[in-house]
């Protein structure tokens, strides 16, 4: 089979073969089962009107016979006439050629009493006298007075004998029988002119002793046959090739024999399976050449598909198909050529992207000299102001070259306790801004200060309090905590922080901004927009920043983020993993 596979031209010859022989054997195969069926049936139909009629010719026979016996039985005279002493022939001969005359055509009728014949309708001689201690006296006495059936083969060789009828008329020591003699050549000659010259006819007894042989039958081979495969426990057909038809002659002990031919011999039917041979031998070639012709019509689109999709993986993004065709190939080769020509336009969009984002990160990097020298001014800067005593300077210069060094900081994630220091740094240059009108309570246990977390989500929530929330305030307050909650149903544990101030509160429309996620009122907020940003964009679109306004006043800052002492992949890229694994 990987050989075939290997080939589309190849499959569909064999794909064409397997179709044509199918389609070529089974049909002949069925054709010709049909065909013999038919003409079996047909046979078989004119075997049983042959039969019938044979039958039939049988059956007169046998019911004019019967009838003759009956008419002798019934007459008083051929009665009395098997009894002795003086009487008178001509009444008797009278009376017996009346009862016979159906009969006389083809037989000829015989009175015995005993093992003598007394009177007979045969011209001539009165036929020789029969033993009544076996053959056909015998049976008739033994019959009681139903008719039996015999063969005289004294009369001629064997199985040739004259066909005898007789019946027991008068019971006594020497017994009176009414005797039918049908010659065998008579008997034949009515039973030939209604077979076919082809077809054998046997009028057999019961345990197939033959009475009448003719046609094809006549040598005694196929009733030799039928009874050795009944004595051996066979089917009386079995061995032959010819139609055997068994019939039982009316309430007689009688069978009647039908032999035909078989409707096809050997020969006939050895020739319609090689009319079959033949014929597959052709269609194998039909097959060879309309597939070699078919595959070269179909692959050969196929192979210019082919050539140009290796061209284009070896890197020519200008490879295109022209195939002049009106079908599905067609519509293949249109649809490869855009590909490659989207392709190749968003491949010169991705060089170019890239060849800008390099641009900008020379750029980045160029503009990374100016915060470095602003930092180290700012470090100056503050040991001036210490030499000078000028605590104030020094502080706030000491804290915003400790933001400024985190900011810039290549890393995007960091300790919560660096966090913290950062708005520690943030709070004291605000503190001196605003003249110490506020403070600050961090609140964190130490095991939760390994947590990593996105740098600078803590910052802007601590401006927009002070700014926003403690406007016009001499005592405000922020109160900052953070706790690791257990997940739930197998949910990573959780890392909340709150940031709580005692300012003037937040707006019903923030906190419904916030809460609700809603970008068009969030970008006005620029920092809190940014920490939800940030945070979805790392963690999911689950954990964000949320608003709580307390009955007491102020406002309380929740974000929630997943706990974690690794940095975390953006959710994104662990979607662009998933994809492509």
């Amino acid at each position: 089979m990987g050989f075939v596979r290997q080939s589309f031209k190849r499959q569909i010859f064999v794909v064409f073969l397997a179709v044509t022989l199918f389609l070529v054997i089974f049909g002949g195969v069925l054709t010709i089962q049909g065909f013999q069926a038919r003409i079996k049936s047909d046979y078989e139909k004119r075997d049983a009107e042959q039969e019938a009629v044979a039958i039939g010719k049988i059956n007169d026979i046998l019911t004019k016979s019967e009838q003759t016996l009956d008419a002798i039985a019934d007459s008083e005279v051929l009665i009395n006439s098997f009894y002795k002493g003086r009487k008178n022939s001509i009444a008797i001969y009278a009376d017996l050629y009346e009862a016979t005359r159906q009969v006389r055509s083809f037989a000829q009728v015989d009175l015995y009493m005993g093992s003598r014949c007394m009177y007979s309708t045969a011209s001539g001689s009165k036929p020789a006298a029969l033993p009544d201690y076996y053959g056909v006296i015998r049976q008739a006495v033994q019959g009681g007075g139903h008719t039996v059936f015999s063969q005289d083969i004294s009369s001629s060789t064997e199985d040739e004998g004259d066909f005898l009828i007789a019946r027991l008329m008068v019971d006594k020591e020497e017994p009176g029988v009414a005797l039918i003699r049908i010659d065998q050549q008579v008997l034949r000659n009515q039973l030939s002119s209604s077979i076919n010259a082809r077809d054998g006819f046997m009028l057999t007894g019961s345990f197939l002793e033959p009475y009448c042989l003719v046609g094809t039958a006549e040598d005694g081979k196929d009733l030799s046959a039928i009874r050795s495969n009944l004595q051996d426990g066979k089917l009386y057909t079995d061995g032959f090739q010819k139609n055997i038809y068994i019939k039982q002659l009316g309430n007689t002990e009688l069978l009647g024999i039908y032999v035909t031919p078989p409707v096809f011999d050997e020969s006939a039917v050895r020739a319609s399976y090689q009319i079959i041979i033949f014929l597959a031998i052709i269609s194998v070639l039909i097959c060879l050449i309309v597939a070699n012709r078919m595959s070269n019509y179909v692959a050969k689109p196929i192979g210019t598909l082919a050539a140009g999709m290796r061209r284009f993986r070896k890197g020519d993004f200008d490879a295109k198909i022209e195939l002049s065709r009106e079908d599905e190939f067609e519509q293949l080769a249109v649809g490869f050529n855009k590909m490659t020509t989207q392709l190749k336009d968003t491949m010169e969009e991705r060089v170019a992207a890239e060849r800008k984002v390099n641009e900008t990160r020379i750029e980045m990097m160029q503009a990374q000299l100016n915060p470095h020298f602003l930092y180290n001014t700012l470090d100056t800067i503050k040991w001036v102001a210490k030499a000078n005593h000028v605590p104030e300077v020094a502080t706030m210069s000491a804290s915003l070259a400790g933001i400024l060094r985190t900011s810039i900081s290549q890393t995007q994630f960091v300790r919560l306790s660096e966090e913290i220091k950062l708005i520690q740094n943030y709070c004291d240059i605000q503190r001196i801004r605003f003249d110490d009108k506020f403070d600050i309570t961090i609140d964190i246990p130490e095991d939760v200060m390994q947590a990593i977390i996105p740098k600078l989500i803590l910052q802007p929530i601590i401006e927009n309090a002070i700014i926003h929330g403690m406007d016009d305030m001499d005592n405000g307050h922020i109160y900052v905590a953070s706790i690791k909650e257990k997940g739930k149903d197998g949910s990573p544990d959780l890392l909340k922080i709150s940031v709580q101030d005692n300012g003037k509160g937040i707006s019903d429309e923030m906190l419904n901004a916030l809460n609700n996620d809603d970008p068009e009122t969030l970008k006005g907020h620029l920092g809190l927009n940014n920490v939800n940003t940030i945070i979805r964009l790392y963690y999911g679109k689950e954990y964000g920043v949320m608003a709580v306004r307390p009955s007491e006043g102020g406002t309380i800052m929740i974000v929630t983020i997943p706990y974690s002492e690794k940095e975390p992949v953006k959710e994104e890229e662990r979607n662009d993993k998933s994809t492509d694994s």
